[in-house]
């Protein structure tokens, strides 16, 4: 048996109006999206959630075993944030690392390579997600091109978990259509095919595997996509599911979503229900079956929704200031 026993995440203070994004380019636009301070990048948000979640579980950093994460857009080819990470929460020495990337399917990868460590050696293992998608001004996404993290602790058994792993799924096609390079907007392909041959070939049968030994249909789901229509797709077959999604106020955060958003989905759970969490991407999907139990905790933690909640609104310029790397020694930094 494997548990999260803790569950946490982080959106940055500031947020970005839609329609202000939108009125720069004579469009409408509706909700928010967060932008991350000058002083915010991939490590410090990850290291935000994954405390949050480590004081949920009442687990020390330098107990931990392993700390995986997953990110589209840390900037660097030869880089990761899983050992920097590690090192702040003082998870060092002994300590398996990972580092899952190109794809938001990654947040996926790392959860269940985290599930996969745990029941190989009983040991815990820290999964954080962290991303900053860029604002290309005028690109569709812009608008909603968000930022946050979230973090989730894993274990062997607990007292008093928050949700225990009932099932995994995956469905792998080798579809590629949406893709983007370093620091660039992405490039998305033809919404109609990739419904046919991407997600809708990869989502619905990963969701399956993941269920077949579960305790009934889902209660609530998240779904790790780009766009919330598409995550509304995913969960056509589940037409009574609470889709938990911070989408409307925080904005597509990449590998980032998956986790944020399931940390607040067992956050706000009543025990006893069933949850899926999904993420889709480059090649296909992953699916993760929960039973949520009454073991959220809180001690020394901030909720989501109280990440949520504190906002402070930017001007359109400042949203576009903020997202640009800084320049230290002509090396161009997250």
């Amino acid at each position: 048996m494997v548990v999260i026993d803790g569950a946490g995440g982080y959106v940055p203070l500031y947020r970005i109006d839609r329609a202000a994004v939108a009125a720069q380019h004579d469009g409408r636009g509706s909700g928010e999206s967060a932008v991350p301070a000058r002083d915010e990048n991939h490590v410090t948000m990850a290291c935000e959630a994954a405390e949050n979640a480590l004081a949920r579980a009442d687990v020390a950093g330098a107990d931990l075993d392993a700390v995986f994460a997953a990110s589209v857009t840390d900037p660097f080819a030869e880089h990761g944030i899983a050992a920097h990470v590690g090192y702040r929460v003082e998870a060092t020495g002994d300590v398996r690392t990972g580092d899952f990337r190109g794809t938001p399917r990654a947040a996926t990868d790392a959860l269940v390579t985290a599930i996969e460590y745990v029941e190989a050696t009983d040991g815990d293992a820290l999964v954080v997600g962290a991303d900053v998608m860029p604002a290309e001004p005028g690109h569709d996404e812009e608008a909603t091109a968000g930022a946050g993290a979230g973090a989730l602790v894993l274990r062997a058994d607990a007292d008093d978990p928050a949700a225990t792993v009932q099932g995994v799924g995956q469905e792998t096609t080798g579809f590629v259509e949406r893709h983007r390079e370093h620091g660039e907007p992405a490039v998305a392909g033809d919404g109609k095919f990739e419904g046919e041959h991407g997600f809708g070939a990869a989502v619905e049968p990963a969701s399956e595997r993941a269920l077949a030994d579960a305790d009934g249909l889902p209660d609530r789901a998240v779904v790790g996509v780009h766009d919330s229509r598409m995550a509304s797709g995913a969960l056509r077959e589940f037409p009574d599911v609470n889709h938990v999604s911070t989408f409307d106020r925080v904005g597509y955060a990449g590998a980032a979503t998956a986790l944020l958003d399931t940390a607040h989905l067992l956050e706000t759970a009543d025990p006893d229900e069933t949850a899926l969490v999904v993420a889709y991407g480059a090649g296909g999907a992953d699916a993760v079956a929960l039973a949520t139990e009454a073991g959220v905790g809180g001690d020394g933690a901030r909720t989501v929704e109280t990440y949520l909640d504190a906002k402070e609104e930017v001007t359109y310029a400042k949203h576009l200031e903020y997202r640009e790397p800084v320049e230290y020694e002509g090396v161009k930094t997250p």
